[in-house]
């Protein structure tokens, strides 16, 4: 079963988070109190959708609540995951460097996403060739449809079949628009409603050729590069694991870090715990494990993690052309397909003459 996902309000975006995370731990470790530090940043332009909850933080911190007990008090922007490191930062001292940790994944995470890593490009051709498809089944081929039952012979069973799809859109052209609008409003809906539909969504994603590799390299990325901030810290791992695994929307890739979760949460060394995992790179391990025997985990897993996140960017890129290309060939075949339909009755025209 899927772990429940308890991602970070959507509410507060990844770059608004990231400055807000970024500006209050350089303003606290510059010798602003955190009140003073939300207060200042209550009133930055770019504030104004969260500026009734910044205000209540302030408000909170200045009556001597600390940063972690006041996000619980604002779920909608704070998730609890998020607040149990703030939690163990603040216990260690380690408040500034734990929010400059934050504000780096905020910034990863928009590039770990799926539809991130595929662009715009493909998707913009994919609707252009959809716009282009429909224009054409509805006004075009509709126009030589006399021209081509005027020719005395049998047409093609390619044209037959094109001629099918154009009467069919034509006539239902309504009820596509429908299922498109309702799909697009939909889906979003049921993911959050109906757990079983979101894991079967998931998985489909999943099987997808190239997607679970570049993703789960991503992963990888961001699981070291958090891993660094909780050593440099004082924090335990099991903290930002169950961080990690909170902001993750595909059920698949939580299930793998919440099983990593359960593995370091016995004990152990880092090392050991990660090794039991296929999707984690053999060299994190590796690196861990040198980070560990030699007490510098920070700095090590900081490289492990420059190292995947450059890996990672390298299978993206990989993953994007792949994309680009796949999407060309898609659009070259639609295209032959409906223009090689239409000259076809040409052939028979000869024929008959």
């Amino acid at each position: 079963m899927s772990t429940p996902n308890a991602a970070v309000a959507p509410s507060m975006p990844d770059r608004f988070a990231a400055d807000f995370y970024r500006q209050l731990s350089e303003l606290t470790d510059g010798g602003m109190t955190l009140a003073e530090a939300v207060a200042l940043l209550k009133n930055d332009p770019e504030s104004a959708p969260f500026v009734g909850t910044l205000g209540d933080l302030a408000q909170e911190l200045g009556q001597g609540v600390s940063l972690s007990s006041s996000m619980v008090r604002h779920p909608s922007m704070f998730s609890a995951e998020t607040a149990a490191v703030i939690e163990a930062a603040e216990r260690e001292n380690a408040l500034p460097g734990a929010l400059a940790m934050l504000a780096d994944d905020h910034d990863l995470r928009p590039r770990a996403r799926l539809l991130s890593i595929v662009q715009m490009w493909p998707l913009i051709l994919l609707a252009l060739l959809f716009v282009l498809t429909a224009t054409m089944m509805i006004f075009v081929i509709p126009a030589f449809k006399e021209v081509f039952t005027s020719f005395g012979a049998d047409l093609p069973a390619l044209t037959l079949i094109l001629l099918a799809v154009s009467n069919l859109i034509v006539g239902y052209w309504w009820l596509f628009i429908a299922v498109v609008i309702a799909l697009i409003f939909l889906l979003p809906r049921l993911r959050r409603q109906k757990p079983g539909f979101a894991s079967a969504l998931d998985r489909i994603w999943m099987k997808v050729p190239g997607v679970k590799k570049v993703l789960t390299k991503l992963l990888a990325a961001r699981l070291s590069a958090l891993l660094a901030g909780a050593a440099a810290c004082r924090i335990p791992y099991g903290k930002v694991i169950a961080y990690l695994r909170s902001t993750l929307a595909n059920g698949q890739l939580r299930d793998m870090v919440a099983a990593l979760e359960r593995d370091a949460a016995q004990g152990g060394s880092l090392a050991a715990a990660a090794a039991k995992h296929s999707w984690i790179p053999v060299k994190f391990a590796r690196i861990a494990d040198i980070g560990e025997r030699s007490g510098k985990a920070a700095p090590a897993l900081a490289r492990a993690a420059r190292v995947l996140y450059g890996e990672a960017e390298q299978g993206a890129a990989v993953f994007r052309q792949g994309v680009l290309v796949a999407t060309y060939i898609f659009t070259g075949i639609v295209v032959g397909i409906v223009v090689i339909a239409m000259y076809l009755p040409i052939f028979k025209l000869g024929a008959v003459v």
